[in-house]
């Protein structure tokens, strides 16, 4: 009776915490749920912090909400924006990085001994692919073509490789000829070996230690027509000569 006495009591000190588990990638943005019956309650103070929901208040506290508005936040990426007035408390945080993952505490401060709402969410933010990329064309000659880029959000894990497909405008991509930049501080390049006045299409991806990002936006290119070289144009002109 003395065991089931001591567990009666700590389940009293503690209260009930639900739990649960998200998994999310770097730079998402994530939601944490928690709610309660704000037409019956009334609005209540609510916090959010980092760690185990200890006894009172929250630990490594995060956000607080006095049940109208956000009264203090750790961060600009830390937001209460469900409806407060419904009891929606739930943590968004935007941009998320490898440091949010962990143990979140979310606690409604309700009237009464041991009432308190208590939720804990495990967060684990995993690192993704690069986001794709955008390419655009920065000279355009015979046989040469050159194009630029800007480097995508890394997914966490830094960029290793970026890489080009061109191919005939008409021919699939299965044709298409491969080119690795394993330089990636890089963010122009220029392909030769092009054949005059040709319409091509060129695509890139990204990649890191995660995989490889969905493609850029893909550009249609047309090579500048070829013009006389200095040996036709002497020919052309003791030709004109012996005329």
């Amino acid at each position: 009776m003395r065991i089931l006495g001591s567990c009666v009591l700590f389940w009293l000190l503690t209260g009930y915490v639900s739990a649960n588990t998200i998994i999310t990638t770097v730079g998402s943005d994530v939601t944490l749920h928690c709610n309660y019956d704000a037409k019956y309650y009334g609005r209540l103070f609510v916090c959010w912090g980092r760690g185990d929901i200890p006894n009172s208040g929250c630990a490594n506290e995060v956000i607080r909400s006095d049940g109208t508005k956000v009264t203090g936040r750790l961060s600009e990426r830390y937001h209460l924006i469900g409806d407060l007035g419904e009891g929606d408390v739930s943590l968004t945080i935007t941009q998320v990085q490898e440091g949010d993952s962990g143990v979140y505490g979310c606690r409604v401060e309700i009237p009464g001994w041991f009432n308190d709402h208590k939720h804990q969410t495990t967060l684990r933010v995993n690192p993704g692919r690069p986001l794709p990329l955008k390419v655009e064309t920065r000279e355009v000659k015979e046989r040469t073509l050159t194009v630029r880029w800007t480097a995508p959000f890394d997914g966490g894990r830094p960029i290793t490789t970026y890489i080009i497909e061109i191919k005939n405008k008409y021919a699939s991509w299965d044709t298409a000829i491969r080119t690795e930049v394993t330089q990636p501080q890089l963010t122009q390049v220029t392909l030769v070996d092009l054949r005059p006045y040709k319409t091509y299409n060129l695509r890139m991806f990204a990649a890191n230690s995660v995989g490889t990002s969905e493609t850029s936006n893909v550009l249609t290119i047309t090579t500048k027509e070829g013009g006389i070289d200095s040996c036709s144009l002497r020919h052309l002109e003791l030709r004109n000569d012996s005329v």
